[in-house]
């Protein structure tokens, strides 16, 4: 289940950014895990970048999670 992923992946240590894609394209950095809010009973998971935007993502269209490059993770 990918809320799982999403909380081992938070849970590592040391943390490593990530990058959560959507169905549809949509690519949403997760830069720090105070950087996302994944309830385990919420069909949504939440991501601020460090400019203060906001993403609620709808978990059944995430389509991946991988380990996320410099570039994706410059602020």
């Amino acid at each position: 289940m990918l809320k799982e992923q999403i909380r081992e992946l938070l849970r590592a240590v040391p943390f490593v950014p990530f990058v959560i894609h959507m169905a549809g394209g949509k690519s949403v950095p997760v830069v720090h895990p105070d950087f996302i809010l994944a309830a385990s009973d919420a069909p949504h998971v939440i991501v601020e970048e460090p400019n203060g935007r906001n993403h609620t993502l709808n978990v059944m269209l995430i389509t991946s999670l991988k380990k996320a490059s410099p570039q994706e993770t410059a602020s």
